[in-house]
């Protein structure tokens, strides 16, 4: 078989700069870059009850409504306003990706978010986003009284800006200017407000106004003039920040769809200053670009980690019915590295710590992505049981010591920290397990079990999977916690997500515990094609299933 090189390609551009990728601003999130970036509604529901009101009320009388939205820098109005957008137009064009997803749904579609209503209300309704543009707003007059629709929705992100006030204030720019520089600011937002009175009840009638600013102070200064003029017309509402663990969430899954490394080896390769940064803004009132840029100085803070570097999740690869020497030559083949092997004549093992996906890797850039970013979280022990072993693991009685030692050997999980002595300790049981599989008899029972197993093809799954439950005295193929759908076939240690908010106070220590990565998972295969052809479409399968997971959650 040819060999496939490790690195013969040149690496992909984004691979020149070691800096990590995410949106410095809502509007790059239309670059092509940020096409995996995921959106999360679940923060802006509690704006739901305060928009269906309005909408309601605007929807039926046939008035006008106002909401003064304020959120602070980082809390993601200009995503809001962009989302409100486009899931609107997903909703009237009957084209919804996903119901949950769709902000529309849940802020227009009643108490429980019902799609029927929303698309009704979305026929009957016309949602423009207003630019900060001149003549922005005599080009909204003119759309409001041509249209016929049962209402409209204006949508204005950052009305704070000039072109906004001056136009509605109806000032030219010179006296506007010479306003604002004597410090006459009221007097804009008085005639502001009289304007916005003026067109509620005349031309814009009919229309529901959603005005963004982080400028909270304008915004109840405008609000209370509005209230002067017109009470209940309008209502301040605040763009919430995520709670702490749904932020670090939405941070932590974006950075792993987006990058080559995960949220956590980030976090690792920062030192205890940029550990207890990430915490004290993940855990505060800072917004998303903070976040994002506390995770990329923990992952350019490479030189001040103390210490060696820190265990990874553990994915143990069981090849069942395959001699270790194939398996060997398959490796070689491929130039894997490993860190460690323990080679005897019915069993193997070898752990690899790093390149043990990307290796694999082929000309698709999503995979070699992918197969990066899990490599830096996962390790990968591989073990190789061959038809023997299988064998006895498949007809010996549950208790016996043969069949002890080989659950033994599978269940090793190699710590960076361990000694010459627990390295030792691998290779006697390796060793053991050899001698003991060695001396069983009964050649030509082992040699009809073995053909019975090649034989079954698919099927040889019945023959192994309930010995090895029994073996291992705990049920096969139950869902992780954190994403049931993933259902490795043994979970020895259950998968948690990096959360640097969990820790219980922003000590080194603390931090440190609250990101141990400790999972550990076996995945069985009885792949029998020779020299192991096609093995590597079953392990770039795993690799796409487990990295979803760390997109995921």
């Amino acid at each position: 078989m040819a060999k496939r090189r490790v690195g013969s390609r040149p690496p992909p551009p984004d691979d020149l700069y070691q800096l990590l990728l995410f949106p410095e601003r809502a509007e790059y999130l239309e670059q092509s870059q940020f096409g995996r970036y995921q959106v999360h509604l679940e923060h802006w529901r509690e704006l739901s009850t305060e928009f269906r009101r309005a909408f309601e009320a605007v929807y039926v009388r046939k008035s006008a409504r106002i909401l003064l939205v304020h959120g602070k820098q980082g809390t993601g109005k200009t995503l809001f306003t962009q989302r409100m957008e486009r899931d609107f137009e997903q909703v009237k064009g009957r084209n919804v990706d996903e119901e949950h997803q769709n902000l529309w749904i849940v802020l227009a579609g009643g108490d429980a978010g019902n799609r029927t209503v929303s698309e009704q209300a979305a026929k009957n309704t016309d949602l423009k986003r207003i630019e900060s543009r001149t003549g922005w707003l005599e080009k909204a007059r003119t759309f409001a009284t041509s249209n016929e629709s049962a209402m409209r929705v204006f949508v204005i992100d950052d009305v704070h800006k000039d072109v906004f006030l001056r136009e509605w204030a109806g000032l030219e720019i010179g006296e506007y200017t010479r306003l604002k520089a004597e410090g006459h600011v009221d007097t804009v937002i008085e005639s502001v407000a009289q304007r916005i009175v003026e067109d509620c009840r005349g031309d814009f009638q009919r229309s529901l106004f959603v005005l963004l600013s982080n400028d909270e102070h304008l915004l109840d200064q405008l609000h209370q003039q509005l209230e002067r003029s017109h009470a209940g017309l309008a209502r301040k509402l605040s763009l919430p920040l995520p709670k702490p663990e749904l932020k670090e969430k939405i941070v932590r899954t974006n950075t792993n769809r987006l990058n080559r490394w995960s949220y956590w080896y980030c976090l690792d390769r920062g030192g205890p200053e940029e550990k207890r940064r990430a915490h004290e803004i993940l855990t505060g009132n800072r917004g998303f670009k903070d976040s994002f840029e506390a995770i990329d100085r923990a992952f350019a803070g490479l030189g001040s980690r103390s210490g060696r570097p820190a265990n990874k999740n553990l994915l143990t690869l069981v090849t069942l019915g395959i001699d270790p020497l194939t398996t060997k030559s398959y490796i070689d083949d491929r130039e894997l590295h490993a860190n460690e092997s323990t080679i005897g004549e019915h069993v193997a093992a070898w752990f690899f710590r790093q390149q043990w996906a990307s290796a694999l890797s082929t000309d698709d850039e999503e995979y070699a992505r992918r197969a990066a970013l899990l490599e830096s979280e996962f390790a990968l022990r591989w073990v190789c049981i061959d038809m023997r072993a299988v064998w006895w693991l498949c007809t010996a009685p549950s208790g016996d010591p043969t069949c002890d030692r080989l659950v033994e050997f599978m269940r090793i999980s190699p710590s960076i920290a361990d000694k010459s002595q627990a390295k030792k300790a691998r290779t006697k049981l390796t060793e053991d397990a050899d001698a003991s599989l060695s001396t069983l008899g009964d050649s030509s029972a082992h040699e009809a079990f073995a053909a019975r197993f090649r034989d079954a093809g698919q099927g040889r799954s019945i023959e192994y999977e309930g010995a090895l439950a029994r073996h291992f005295g705990m049920e096969l193929s139950k869902g992780l916690v954190t994403l049931p759908s993933l259902r490795p076939d043994i979970k020895l240690a259950e998968y948690e997500p990096c959360a640097v908010t969990s820790a219980t106070s922003s000590d080194e220590k603390a931090i440190e515990a609250a990101i141990r990565r400790s999972c550990h998972v076996i995945e069985f295969t009885a792949y029998l094609q020779p020299d192991l052809r096609g093995l590597e479409d079953y392990i770039r399968g795993k690799v796409e299933i487990y990295a979803g997971l760390l997109e995921s959650v």
